[in-house]
């Protein structure tokens, strides 16, 4: 599972999906991140936001002043710093309002570097304390690797209160649910078959009454609802789509079970999944069942190219063709800037689409992580957009590229349309650079000095180059193509503007 983005517009859109109102963007805000692990992922969230001030809390002193130099050579100054524990945290919050003030999100993730119960109940604590009404809480946290583990606190939670009726249906269920799980765990698979036969369910729970069994999830559930908040959805927007996320034929037997307290642990066996990202909002926050008011406000946009978007998208035993005339006339707008959906419904192609028709297709867009809600609080000048003579990196933290030296694979920039950071190959960050210093007109002659740089790391620049000596031709074509097919786009998110 690819990490989910923890931007504010992509919290607030998968809680809208529950019904929850988003904060409108453009709107002031703050945002907190407890145990930071990555000040550079959340350097870039505060360059791309600049209405929000960002609070990173990190463990370690170093890694703390180390967190601040980068934000100030990037020229990122609505973000601080601080080396604190989560306990420390919730003990100054009210007392100092610099340190911490009252919070819009409050993110934490522990799913690689568990926290003690201590820790995490502070952390719980601080989300009642510090949250606005509206504010939302996003948690991510292991589940453990040990499948088996999962499966044993359904069977130690469910059997003991069936009758042997009960018990047979429980089985058949459970051979649904798990069938990732089964087709991996031969023993288990067999001894499950054996009881549905026998129809004795017993010599199948046997084998998960010794050891003790737990699941995070439900954990998490016991500690936040006593604190006032509701189950806002998962950051990792596919896996709020039962029809996406579930196996055909364990998809009725979930949605059964959605009014369960043990659903999410349901979901958690059916999916294998070992890592939750748990978003929460207080049960008294501001909802609305007006799709205008929950997705109207958002921009969406898609970041790659056209040529890469795919013809179908394949869910768990679905196929999601992405070929008919509306998908392709989203994708084809979506591709070129972000658009609102007022925007695409008076898009020529789009005209004869309802809005509800229009807003579906979106979403399955996003849910099938194709397109990306945004701020998309302004739009670059369309005059400007072509004129590529001497563009400009937009802002501090994306103008630092003018000033070091490409060697990765890819490059992060910061995009205030977004609302969060975008991933550019080496090949357009190296063309942007060149243009950002001498202009189109002395470009290649730029290119070719960072090119020739770049041929002592062979594997790279044949990747970068599709060669491994860099000639003026192939610096030429390079400025050719990042021009005719992204520098457009670099303009509508921001990341470039007009000298």
């Amino acid at each position: 599972m690819n990490t989910p983005s923890m931007s504010p517009i992509s919290l607030n859109y998968v809680a809208a999906l529950r019904g929850v109102m988003p904060r409108k963007p453009g709107d002031a805000f703050t945002y907190a991140v407890i145990d930071c692990q990555d000040a550079m992922t959340l350097i870039g969230l505060a360059a791309s936001n600049p209405e929000g001030q960002f609070f990173g809390f990190v463990r370690d002193a170093v890694a703390c002043v180390s967190a601040w130099e980068h934000a100030r050579l990037r020229q990122v100054s609505n973000i601080r710093f601080a080396s604190t524990s989560p306990k420390d945290i919730l003990a100054r919050f009210g007392q100092d309002e610099v340190f911490l003030p009252k919070l819009d999100y409050l993110v934490c993730d522990e799913s690689q570097q568990p926290m003690t119960a201590t820790d995490r109940q502070a952390v719980y604590d601080l989300a009642a304390a510090a949250l606005n009404p509206d504010g939302l809480f996003s948690i991510s946290y292991s589940l453990g690797n040990d499948q088996t583990n999962a499966l044993r606190f359904l069977v130690q939670e469910f059997a003991p209160e069936m009758n042997l009726e009960q018990a047979i249906e429980f089985l058949d269920e459970l051979k649904k649910l798990g069938s990732g799980y089964f087709a991996t765990h031969k023993d288990h698979a067999l001894a499950l078959e054996g009881a549905i036969q026998s129809k004795m369910p017993d010599e199948f729970f046997m084998l998960f009454e010794d050891g003790e069994s737990r699941s995070a999830s439900f954990d998490t559930i016991v500690a936040m609802r006593p604190r006032g908040f509701a189950y806002a959805g998962d950051a990792h927007i596919p896996s709020n789509y039962v029809e996406l996320a579930i196996t055909p034929e364990a998809q009725d037997i979930v949605v059964s079970c959605r009014d369960n307290p043990l659903y999410e642990s349901i979901k958690d066996f059916t999916l294998g999944r070992t890592i939750r990202h748990d978003i929460w909002s207080r049960v008294n926050a501001t909802t609305s069942s007006n799709p205008v008011d929950l997705f109207g406000g958002l921009f969406y946009g898609i970041t790659q190219s056209r040529s890469d978007v795919p013809s179908s998208y394949q869910a768990k035993g679905k196929t999601i063709a992405l070929s008919s005339p509306l998908y392709s006339a989203l994708i084809n707008l979506m591709t070129l800037l972000p658009v609102s959906i007022g925007d695409i419904l008076i898009y020529p192609a789009c005209k004869e689409y309802s809005a509800s028709g229009v807003l579906e297709a979106v979403q399955v867009l996003v849910a099938c992580g194709i397109a990306r809600p945004m701020r998309g609080m302004s739009a670059a000048d369309p005059d400007s957009m072509n004129s590529i003579t001497q563009p400009r990196l937009v802002g501090g933290y994306n103008q630092y590229l003018g000033k070091i030296i490409v060697t990765g694979e890819t490059m992060t920039m910061a995009s205030p349309i977004l609302g969060d950071t975008i991933t550019i190959t080496t090949r357009d960050a190296l063309v942007m650079q060149a243009l950002d210093r001498v202009g189109l007109a002395n470009s290649v002659t730029a290119l070719m000095t960072e090119l020739k740089r770049l041929s002592s790391q062979p594997d790279l620049a044949l990747q970068v180059m599709s060669a491994t000596e860099p000639t003026p031709e192939i610096a030429q074509k390079m400025v050719e193509d990042t021009v005719t097919n992204s520098i457009v786009k670099w303009y509508a998110y921001g990341l470039l503007e007009a000298a």
